[in-house]
């Protein structure tokens, strides 16, 4: 008895049989890449949606600084009556106060404001105050002359290490600098405005 030997098949079973594993195998090898592109689009696309959605600022402003807050604080570390300004145009805006312990030991007073064209100025005042005191607060910057504010003669300084304009008065023991980017003629109005709090 001898065990009957499985027919062979036939060659066109085999052909298919190995042409279809060919394409198996094939689309095996391209699948990454076509899920990989799929995945990626759909990724982008969710991202491209949220970044529609999603609120931007577009800048940041901080709250209001109240200045007469800030000058009625400054009075009980400073020796003299801190001023604040009184009546400055519409497009002004107060960014900080401070009272700091400043060069030569000058416990200085200090607002700083935004102008109505972004540039920024600033006031400080100090008693008994140094040209040291001075010349750190104009950032070194050399005198260029005078100017009359409301009467009075301020000494005018320009450049030093930064781009920077100062006006410098001194009436009797307090100092004034108001300083900034802003152009003389907003630091005049500043100067201009500065009154002891009311």
């Amino acid at each position: 008895m001898s065990n009957p030997q499985p027919a062979p098949a036939p060659s066109s079973e085999l052909e298919q049989a190995a042409d279809l594993a060919a394409q198996r195998r094939l689309r095996r090898a391209r699948a990454p890449w076509t899920s990989m592109v799929l995945s990626l689009a759909v990724v982008l696309g969710i991202a491209f949606v949220l970044i529609l959605l999603v609120p931007r600022v577009n800048q940041v402003t901080q709250p209001p600084v109240d200045v007469p807050l800030g000058a009625r604080a400054a009075a009980a570390q400073v020796d003299f009556t801190p001023s604040v300004p009184v009546g400055l145009p519409d497009g002004w805006r107060a960014t900080s106060v401070r009272t700091t312990r400043s060069t030569a030991d000058v416990i200085t007073w200090h607002a700083g404001f935004q102008t109505p064209d972004q540039q920024y100025a600033a006031f400080e005042q100090g008693k008994d105050a140094p040209q040291a005191w001075v010349t750190q607060q104009t950032n070194r910057a050399p005198t260029v002359g005078t100017q009359e504010v409301a009467g009075q003669t301020w000494q005018r300084y320009a450049g030093g290490r930064a781009n920077q304009n100062s006006l410098v008065h001194t009436n009797g023991a307090v100092t004034t600098i108001v300083t900034g980017t802003a152009s003389f003629d907003d630091l005049a109005v500043l100067a201009e405005s500065l009154r002891p709090p009311g």
